[in-house]
């Protein structure tokens, strides 16, 4: 694999918006310095905090393009690169490799979720693949797909030569324990939420690729690092203190929520892009409130 290998703590970053809903680039130029002097080992363009369903193809390009040459040469840039069909997934990943992805990051095709068996999505998996000159990272996010890829597909899949790793963001711990089980060493296995990390860690995940890390990199990179050195009481409490203020900015309140916190913590979260829109008054207080609880622990 390119750089670095695929492990520890990478972050889906957040895409800024202005008021009139244009992409933000000094914005992201200021979080991309901040996330570059962190302990990440890494980002993820165009993943789900990225907004990446809101942007035009063109749009999609120019982001990635931007990131990669703004961010640390000396860590990994993944770059979700999902479509619905394989040959415009193929197109993708070929561009994302041409531009400097270190590996692609793919969700199944889900708009015909009905007609999605494992045979089929099998073939679409290793179809991208094949072609791909980047490493695929599979990703498995069951909530916003209505797909879970089982662990046997998942065990089928890393036998590809070019099918480096996995993103779970099934919260099911078993699943997550049955792919490091059923796969080779080499194969990646990353939680994708910080939710469940030190339980990932615990069944054998090499990392995780966390929402959370947009504001928190160096919590998150330390309860692995604590992981390492076999610390852990202090690994179980940093994942109790993490569980309550990473459900606000993933689940609660959303890409908006997570946006909102960023600004709240010195980065530039800018605005959400239509349909999303930002958070109310009400709301934003709730999260001031989580946010000064989780610094006051």
């Amino acid at each position: 694999m390119g750089k670095k290998e695929l492990k520890g703590i990478y972050t889906p970053i957040i895409t800024p918006f202005t008021a009139d809903e244009k992409i933000d680039y000094d914005a992201l130029k200021f979080n991309l310095d901040i996330w570059s002097k962190s302990d990440l080992d890494g980002i993820v363009v165009l993943g789900s905090n990225g907004e990446f369903v809101f942007l035009t193809m063109e749009e999609k390009l120019e982001v990635a393009k931007f990131v990669i040459e703004n961010f640390s040469k000396d860590k990994n840039v993944i770059m979700g690169t999902s479509c619905e069909s394989t040959l415009e997934t193929i197109e993708m990943s070929k561009k994302a490799a041409a531009l400097g992805a270190d590996a692609v990051l793919l969700l199944p095709p889900h708009y015909y979720k009905g007609g999605m068996n494992e045979e089929i999505l099998y073939k679409y998996f290793t179809d991208v693949a094949d072609e791909s000159p980047a490493p695929v990272m599979i990703y498995n996010m069951p909530g916003n797909t209505g797909i879970n890829l089982s662990s046997a597909l998942i065990a089928k899949l890393s036998k590809h030569e070019n099918i480096v790793g996995i993103k779970d963001t099934s919260g099911n711990i078993v699943q997550i324990a049955e792919i490091v089980r059923d796969t080779d060493e080499d194969f990646a296995v990353f939680a994708g939420n910080a939710g469940y990390l030190l339980p990932a860690l615990a069944v054998g995940a090499r990392g995780a690729t966390l929402a959370l890390a947009n504001i928190l990199p160096e919590d998150c990179c330390k309860l692995v690092s604590l992981v390492k050195e076999n610390k852990m009481d202090e690994a179980f409490k940093l994942q109790q203190k993490l569980i309550e203020i990473n459900s606000n900015v993933t689940t609660k309140f959303g890409v908006s929520g997570l946006k909102y916190a960023l600004t709240q913590l010195g980065y530039k979260g800018g605005y959400p892009r239509r349909p999303l829109v930002e958070l109310s008054d009400e709301k934003k207080a709730a999260l001031d409130k989580v946010l000064a609880d989780y610094k006051s622990n």
